[in-house]
């Protein structure tokens, strides 16, 4: 009896708390308390990151919806009394003739470049994937031009693309190809403008791409390639049956980034030719940016961002999914 007594003492003492009061409703609360204050601590390791990227990136994106339901202008920015005008901003931005044609001009743009970029880092890859001799080296010098910044870039084909002493100009007329009283103005040209940009933008693009399809190239296993030697196959077929099968996620990855990259560019066109001459460069980025700070038409021009950005938005979708399909195939 007293065993019994004794056992049932040690199990009260143990559900009682370090102050000796007997374990109940109360202590059952405070270990619930506990356990979901553990489960919130790594949320709090993360909250200054979050509200870091809520203010860094949500709030402007939230006020830019706002400004494009408002006719909002330099007068009464900072009264704060815009009217709602609903959708009309986006309908005067569909029915004006330059935010037209500064889409077709996008679309123009990011498709000729992309296509452009991608086929000559696709051969650029191919080539440095093989054994040659310098085949590192040379293929190190492509970063250089990466690695310079988008503002120097632009700078410096300004000054190579300039009609009269344009450097690109006195190769022309050194090789007889162009006759020296009647100097191209590349980017002062409405019809040679859009082209020299985009020829700019595949060789500021061509080095990332490259090296990204080169690093796909260089995770194949050589087994493949020895194999279908082995059976007869010749350079096109080794490519069409065993390098495109296994590039092609990486092929298809680092195109949709081209077109998001393309797409967003404004800093090389503005620097390069502000969209002019008479419009004749003009994309979208750059138009939203006239618009806002010349212009100072805020309404308007968020609603040519708000265009830029569901675009960029279903391109990334696309760039989310296509990487979600390839980690499931692997």
């Amino acid at each position: 009896m007293s065993s019994t007594v004794d056992s049932t003492g040690i199990a009260d003492a143990s559900r009682s708390g370090a102050t000796g009061r007997p374990a109940g409703p109360r202590g059952a609360m405070s270990r619930v308390s506990r356990s979901g204050r553990g489960r919130l601590t790594p949320y709090l390791f993360v909250l200054p990151a979050i509200l870091y990227l809520g203010a860094l990136l949500a709030y402007p994106v939230v006020v830019n919806v706002i400004t494009s339901f408002q006719q909002l202008t330099a007068i009464n920015l900072l009264s704060g009394d815009a009217a709602w005008v609903g959708l009309d901003n986006y309908r005067a931005a569909l029915h004006d003739p330059l935010a037209v044609s500064a889409a077709e001009h996008s679309v123009a743009y990011t498709a000729a470049a992309v296509v452009v970029q991608m086929s000559l880092a696709l051969g650029l890859a191919l080539l440095y994937s093989r054994t040659f001799p310098g085949a590192r080296s040379l293929r190190s010098l492509y970063l250089i031009g990466y690695a310079i910044p988008v503002v120097v870039s632009a700078q410096v084909f300004r000054w190579m693309l300039d009609g009269r002493t344009g450097f690109v100009n006195w190769v022309l007329q050194s090789l007889h190809l162009q006759d020296s009283h009647a100097p191209v103005y590349w980017l002062a040209d409405t019809r040679t403008a859009l082209p020299a940009v985009i020829a700019v933008q595949v060789w500021l693009g061509v080095p990332f791409t490259m090296i990204a399809l080169n690093a796909g190239l260089m995770v194949i296993p050589q087994d493949l390639y020895e194999a279908a030697s082995i059976d007869g196959a010749g350079p096109l077929a080794r490519f069409r049956y065993v390098t495109w099968p296994h590039l092609r996620p990486t092929f298809f990855t680092v195109t949709i980034l081209t077109v998001i990259f393309c797409f967003k560019s404004f800093d090389l066109v503005w620097i390069a030719t502000q969209g002019g001459p008479a419009g004749a460069s003009e994309i979208l980025p750059t138009l939203a940016y006239r618009l806002v700070f010349q212009q100072f038409q805020f309404g308007e021009g968020s609603a040519v961002l708000n265009v830029v950005f569901l675009v960029l938005l279903a391109l990334s979708t696309v760039y989310l999914w296509a990487l979600h399909r390839e980690d499931k195939t692997q």
